[in-house]
């Protein structure tokens, strides 16, 4: 995966928090097995759960932390002659049915609200990372569709 230091940084972050939801999670589990009559295991509703939570925490948290050890870190340049981290780009994208959308997006490095946003490990933000203005190419989306995109101009 592709990030930026920054975002790097903030998925480090989200580390930390998963593993104060994990202690959590084991605290519930703790509590749960504490305040049970019998035998703490079975049919205890409230251990059930909490271990459901730190199971799900915990598939969170390998998954993050593959994905942190397989990150790779670039930088944010302020290049206007190719498609950086930032850049604003106004393409031609052909989905193959016949219509040509023109559309201007952002590069970003993670997800966000903000409209008009491709990230940089998506199909198309992978394709149009570091290309120059005129570049022809293609990737293939979810579902195995393939767009073809023309660069018209880096803004």
């Amino acid at each position: 995966m592709l990030l930026t230091q920054k975002a790097y940084e903030i998925k480090e972050m989200e580390l930390e928090t998963l593993k104060e939801r994990l202690k959590e999670a084991r605290r519930e589990k703790a509590l749960a097995i504490a305040q049970a009559d019998g035998d703490s295991r079975h049919d205890n509703f409230g251990f059930e759960q909490a271990e459901i939570q730190e199971r799900a925490v915990i598939k969170e948290i390998n998954d993050l932390t593959r994905l942190l050890q397989d990150a790779e870190i670039v930088e944010e340049k302020a290049n206007s002659n190719t498609v950086d981290v930032g850049s604003r780009v106004e393409m031609e994208l052909d989905y193959g049915d016949g219509d040509v959308e023109t559309v201007v997006l952002k590069l970003q490095p993670l997800p966000s609200d903000e409209s008009g946003v491709v990230t940089l490990n998506s199909p198309i933000g992978r394709a149009i990372f570091g290309q120059k203005e005129n570049f022809y190419g293609e990737c293939k989306l979810g579902g195995g569709n393939i767009v073809k995109i023309h660069i018209l101009k880096i803004l």
